[in-house]
């Protein structure tokens, strides 16, 4: 394409353009030329055929009076030779005046004319034949007064003027197409002295549209040389393996990579050779496989993994790619190949399936102990908080009040333990017992989670204004349990004497401002803000605060195990989201949650 858009013709079709304009034109000017000489020559044709009717005209004029002359010297002389004269010049009359039918039988004013003149030609010779025969019968004196009554009737001067008017017409038909043929034969000679011309002209044009576009190639041609040794270099500067070989399998070009992985210095002495000369017969019988694949299918191979052995018998593993090499036509003559040597992702691989499956272990062992910690450890706890309870109801009026303390410390001390273990189920829960994703509404999410949290937001007198919250793709149980952390922790964390006031917003963002993990391209994003007055913490306690048991507080100030944020921070990230603290000390805490409105697999 050029510049302006519109396709560039190539230099074949450019020289097939301009001798073809002018092949059409001498084409045009020779079909002028041809239609000017054929009307020149039906000019002269009807020329000479006027010719010949005046001609002919004359001859039967010349006959008739020749009949004529030989009746009167017979009549006058009684000679028999003019009488056989007079037979032969009559019979020439009428055979001229047959030739000259046929001549002006498409000239229908003078085809009247002749059927006259004949009609009376014809009456005059058989008045003549009768004045011969009567002059034979009767003498010379019975035929000499009616010879002279038959020349001074009317009929002859009527004969005369209508020979006459014959000749006349044609002489004036001979006039007009002598004119036309004089104009038809300078028409003719314009014609092709222009025809030449152009002709001269447009083959000028053309060898000079030769000339350039030979230019051009030879320009097209270097370029082409340049362009090729660079797409050499860059084959050759790509580490990957690429090779093509024809129909037989026979390399027919690669690049520095291949080579070199074949222990091959230079491409003559891999040309025209196959895989079968420099790998082990059972792969390159495979490899020859695919490549007849690919050539009787036409589908490419993508991304194999495949093994292979190198020049010292180690053995690799290669991405193969094979795809069809076609012609312009869109036969196939080839394949191309691109190999990459994988043989350290493989190996990361084996160590990452190793790590997986100690992983896997690990995390069965974790579940044995949350199977474990939430059925045998707490047994005894319970054991603890049962007896310890029978002890203070039995035994709490003899006991000192030393005795009491250390009752009551041991069952703050279950407490605390039971209430921890319980956490710590709830952490491992996230992902071990997580429920499928499905559309959530937040808003009612919201409405359960304040219903649950109605006597600790009515012993605070909190205020929690909620704005009107989206619909997600989520977990709803961990949706309730990460909206039950936040909020309970902005309940608690509040000013001593100052009831606690949270604001809970949220907004849709689009996916290109804020990115997150669990967000295909083009997703839009869920921010959750809860905001409350409280107490607050240092900004350097930011992360610190979504670490399992960290705690900014003593027990005494407030209870907690110090696992809710963590609980909150495991749910976003199982949602592919995130969460982050904003705080100073005294000025509230603001978290924000950003999370996936569609999630990619909803599972």
């Amino acid at each position: 394409m050029n510049i302006a858009g519109i396709p560039t013709l190539s230099i074949r079709i450019k020289l097939l353009l301009a001798f073809g304009a002018a092949i059409l034109a001498v084409a045009v000017m020779a079909g002028l030329g041809l239609q000017s000489t054929r009307d020149f020559i039906n000019a002269a044709q009807a020329v000479s055929k006027t010719h010949r009717i005046l001609e002919s005209h004359e001859a039967l004029l010349r006959h008739l009076m020749e009949a004529e002359s030989a009746a009167r010297g017979y009549l006058i002389s009684n000679d028999d030779v003019l009488l056989g004269f007079f037979e032969q010049a009559g019979a020439e009359a009428i055979a001229e005046g047959k030739e000259l039918s046929v001549l002006v039988r498409d000239e229908p004013a003078q085809s009247a004319r002749l059927k006259a003149i004949m009609k009376r030609i014809n009456h005059k010779l058989d008045s003549l034949r009768q004045l011969t025969w009567a002059r034979q019968m009767e003498g010379p004196k019975a035929t000499e007064n009616r010879f002279s009554a038959m020349n001074q009737e009317g009929a002859t001067t009527e004969l005369r003027s209508i020979m006459a008017a014959f000749q006349l017409a044609e002489e004036l038909r001979l006039e007009e197409r002598s004119t036309l043929s004089r104009q038809i034969g300078t028409e003719t000679k314009r014609r092709v002295l222009l025809s030449s011309c152009i002709s001269l002209v447009l083959l000028i044009a053309a060898a000079a549209l030769i000339l350039r576009d030979i230019e051009a190639r030879r320009r097209a041609e270097a370029q082409l040389a340049q362009e090729r040794n660079l797409l050499r270099n860059l084959i050759d500067a790509i580490p990957d393996h690429i090779y093509v070989k024809d129909l037989e399998g026979r390399f027919m070009l690669d690049n520095v990579a291949h080579r070199s992985f074949l222990g091959v210095d230079s491409f003559e002495k891999l040309v025209g050779h196959t895989v079968f000369d420099f790998a082990p017969r059972e792969l390159a019988s495979i490899y020859h496989a695919d490549d007849q694949s690919v050539f009787e299918t036409g589908t490419p191979i993508l991304n194999r993994e495949e093994p292979a052995v190198d020049p010292e018998g180690k053995l690799v593993w290669l991405l193969t790619n094979k795809v069809p090499l076609r012609d312009l036509n869109g036969q196939s003559i080839g394949l191309v190949c691109v190999g990459s040597d994988i043989s350290e992702r493989k190996a990361s691989e084996e160590k990452l399936r190793i790590f997986a499956a100690q992983l896997e272990r690990s995390n069965a062992e974790l579940r044995d102990f949350a199977s474990v910690a939430s059925h045998d450890l707490q047994e005894p706890l319970r054991k603890i908080r049962a007896f310890s309870d029978r002890l203070r109801l039995k035994c709490g009026d003899v006991l000192e009040e030393q005795g009491l303390d250390y009752l009551d410390r041991m069952q703050k001390a279950a407490g605390r333990m039971q209430t921890l273990i319980q956490d710590l189920l709830t952490l491992s829960h996230v992902t071990s017992r997580a429920q499928p994703f499905v559309t959530v509404d937040l808003n009612a999410v919201m409405g359960e989670v304040l219903s649950d949290l109605e006597i600790p937001i009515e012993q605070t007198r909190a205020l929690i204004e909620v704005a009107k919250l989206p619909t997600i793709d989520a977990d709803p149980v961990q949706m309730r349990q990460l909206f039950q952390n936040l909020l309970s922790n902005a309940v608690k964390f509040h000013k001593p004497g100052q009831p606690p006031e949270v604001i809970v917003s949220a907004r849709i963002l689009p996916a290109q401002e804020h990115q997150i993990a669990g967000a295909g391209p083009g997703d839009d994003l869920c921010q959750l803000v809860v905001a409350d007055n409280g107490i607050g913490f240092e900004e350097q306690y930011v992360e610190q605060v979504f670490t399992l048991f960290q705690r900014l507080h003593s027990r005494q100030e407030y209870e907690g195990t110090g696992i809710g944020l963590a609980v909150c921070r495991k749910i976003a990230s199982r949602h592919g989201g995130s969460i982050v603290a904003k705080s100073e000390k005294g000025q509230g805490a603001t978290f924000i949650v950003r999370l996936p409105v569609k999630q990619i697999t909803k599972s």
